[in-house]
């Protein structure tokens, strides 16, 4: 065996050994990575040659250094899932290594990880959280990439669905009639227990709601509430009123974001704005002889119609 800083062959080195047919030989090496604490992270190579009168033998000698091993699992599904809406699954992941582990997670959308990135020493676990927001529905698929400073980068496919639930917008109606109290609490726990049968993996049944909400905003309509939540088989109401500037016919749109809905539902709004009738006293006011350059005051009496309505206002059912 050639020199080497860190492989020694324990024994005579070049000597010939005699070995009998169907017998072997035990040849013993020592690697002593003496010096800097680097040396026991890398990996290190050399090779043995045996050799005899009819054949050379070359056997290679590996030393691998000490490096950390993340136990991710190989995939993620988080199956059926409502669209615009945010499903999370919680790993523990361990350090089954020999050094201490700096590790960064990264992936795409509609997934994300976070912690992001951490540092596990040997034998420690960590909680990791990926999150599952699809914006669109059917099949999603990606990865998530594992980097960890020393050692080789792995990948967990991370699959999910996302399907449209059956949510809408009933027409506007002026008296909204609801369910008995016993009826609707039997429907709201009957929709639960089917919802628990088809997937029992969704764990969060509540949307977040983003830091700018956009609300529904303008000077002649107004909606009432702007946001508010809605359990299965139930309805709320909802208040839209009316109060032009002009005389003229408005029109406006405005869409209601729902989790579980992948597009917005668009509420049409349409009404038109009349102006106040007014009549004078008198058709025609005779002013009789006047003087030049002289100033003259008359009266006049101006009626109204009819009276201005209010502020007209309508219903809308959720359901």
């Amino acid at each position: 065996m050639d020199s080497s800083p860190y492989f020694k062959l324990v024994g005579p080195n070049g000597v010939c050994h005699q070995i009998p047919p169907g017998s072997f030989c035990t040849i013993n090496i020592l690697f002593t990575p003496e010096g800097s604490k680097l040396l026991f992270l890398q990996d290190h190579f050399h090779q043995l040659v045996c050799s005899s009168e009819r054949e050379k033998v070359s056997v290679p000698i590996q030393a691998i250094g000490a490096r950390p091993v993340l136990d991710f699992p190989d995939q993620l599904d988080f199956s059926s899932c409502p669209v615009n809406h945010s499903t999370q699954k919680t790993l523990l992941v361990h350090n089954t290594g020999n050094l201490e582990a700096c590790y960064s997670l990264s992936t795409e959308s509609p997934f994300t990880v976070s912690p992001a990135t951490g540092t596990l020493d040997v034998g420690e676990a960590k909680q990791v959280t990926v999150e599952y927001h699809p914006l669109q529905t059917g099949h999603h698929s990606t990865s998530l990439a594992v980097h960890c400073d020393r050692g080789e980068d792995t990948h967990t496919r991370l699959l999910g669905k996302a399907k449209d639930f059956n949510i809408g917008l009933d027409k506007l109606c002026h008296n909204l009639s609801r369910p008995p109290q016993e009826i609707a609490k039997a429907l709201v726990m009957k929709r639960y227990e089917e919802l628990d049968l088809y997937d029992r993996e969704l764990e969060k049944e509540t949307a977040k709601i983003e830091a700018d909400s956009m609300l529904f905003s303008d000077d002649v309509f107004t909606i009432e509430p702007l946001e508010g939540e809605v359990g299965p088989h139930c309805s709320a109401e909802i208040k839209v009123f009316f109060k032009p500037r002009e005389a003229q016919v408005y029109r406006k749109v405005a869409y209601c974001s729902i989790s579980g809905r992948e597009t917005r539902l668009p509420l049409r709004l349409t009404r038109e704005g009349l102006e106040p009738c007014l009549q004078l006293s008198s058709e025609e006011l005779d002013m009789g002889k006047v003087l030049v350059g002289e100033a003259y005051s008359y009266e006049t009496m101006v009626f109204q119609c009819h009276l201005l309505l209010p502020a007209h206002g309508a219903f809308l059912s959720v359901w």
